[in-house]
């Protein structure tokens, strides 16, 4: 009997080590995002340059009233500098705006104003895929910078409900009527 019960704890705690080295590995593989561990990026990437900022939007685990939260972050895991919102409806603050181009290009825009400036996440799919961070002055016509996604760390979710969440937000009338600033 002593030697089933060994055995049956053994097997337990094997079990119990695997599904710890499999959480770890997980975890490892993800990629790196400035979203809160039990939060998901609907668009996070490191950007170019030698400061390896981040720039990620958020989305909070639905409340028991259905809502999710979404907040925007710029910086390091160890500084951020840039939250936003500090507070209120994320569906208030922020913009979806769907882009279309020639030749089978399309992609979207997230976006939102914060203190004179406007902050656009974009990502943009086809003969020129690439995405990144726009920060435009209020009244500017061109973007003050433009802040490009490194290769392979963009992460966008694939969460149909979450999609369709920010799909829902209004959209940024400038860029549906313009397009992307340019930043020349």
């Amino acid at each position: 009997m002593n030697r089933i019960a060994s055995f049956l704890a053994g097997a337990t705690l094997s079990l119990v080590c695997l599904h710890a080295v499999a959480q770890n590995a997980r975890t490892q593989t993800q990629v790196p995002s400035l979203c809160a561990a039990n939060e998901e990026p609907v668009f996070s990437c490191t950007l170019q340059g030698s400061s390896r900022k981040m720039v990620s939007l958020c989305a909070s685990p639905a409340s028991t009233q259905g809502e999710r939260r979404v907040r925007y972050l710029y910086g390091r895991p160890s500084k951020i500098e840039l939250r936003y919102p500090a507070s209120g409806n994320s569906h208030e603050v922020f913009t979806f705006t769907r882009l279309f181009y020639a030749g089978g290009t399309f992609g979207y825009a997230h976006s939102f104003r914060n203190e004179g400036y406007k902050y656009i996440l974009y990502s943009i799919e086809g003969t020129n895929t690439h995405s990144g961070l726009l920060v435009q002055r209020d009244g500017q016509l061109r973007a003050a910078r433009e802040m490009v996604c490194r290769p392979s760390t963009l992460v966008e979710t694939k969460d149909t409900e979450l999609v369709r969440i920010t799909s829902e937000w209004k959209a940024d009338a400038d860029i549906e009527a313009h397009g992307l600033p340019s930043t020349r």
